[in-house]
């Protein structure tokens, strides 16, 4: 009974604890978050087509991705124009394109680096095939998984800068991927190392 006391309150300590972190966690990433916001403004950004303020939008947007970090993953974009419609979809654009270039630096790095160290007979050439495939298909596959949740303008040589925040579900994302993947494989002859582009491809893209 001594043993069970002591082993259920070891539990509630941890839990506390761990309760106890994430709050001291979430309270520094608001604290950032509004430094943030104030360098921002001070720039002369602006919210676009929101009745929220810039702040608010960007503490939101932080508990956002605090909810599921493993999932909620953040993407931005930016672009210059003179219409803001044109402007936002070329921000969000660049933010697809961005992750797309990501994905496939990551996945050709690593099969470079498996190729170098074991000696693989699989042709450079062939991997880079592989990886332009690969970028166009992610690229056109996430467009539709994209969250845009606030944009911000601002005025810069005559026109206007726009900078979208968005995310992507992860688990998502990971099935695009690999679909992605699937198709890419069939413009390049990868050999053994076909079998290892699944493992690299289930690894989250890295950020900026």
């Amino acid at each position: 009974m001594k043993k069970t006391f002591i082993y259920l309150t070891l539990i509630c300590t941890l839990l506390i604890g761990g309760v106890a972190t994430a709050s001291a966690q979430s309270k520094a990433r608001v604290k950032d978050t509004k430094k943030r916001a104030k360098e921002l403004k001070k720039e002369g950004w602006k919210t676009m087509g929101s009745v929220q303020t810039l702040e608010y939008n960007m503490i939101q947007f932080a508990k956002y991705l605090d909810e599921d970090p493993e999932n909620h993953i953040e993407i931005v974009g930016i672009a210059v124009g003179s219409n803001p419609k044109i402007g936002r979809e070329n921000a969000i654009m660049n933010g697809i394109t961005s992750y797309a270039g990501r994905a496939k630096a990551q996945v050709v790095g690593k099969m470079k680096s498996v190729t170098s160290s074991d000696a693989s007979s699989t042709d450079e050439e062939e991997i880079d095939k592989f990886g332009s495939a690969y970028e166009m298909g992610v690229n056109t596959k996430i467009a539709g998984l994209v969250k845009q949740h606030f944009v911000l303008t601002r005025p810069v040589n005559g026109k206007s800068e726009f900078y979208v925040y968005m995310s992507i579900d992860e688990e998502q994302a990971k099935k695009a991927r690999a679909e992605a993947a699937k198709e890419a494989k069939k413009q390049a002859a990868l050999g053994t190392l076909s079998e290892q582009v699944e493992e690299f491809i289930g690894e989250p893209v890295e950020e900026y």
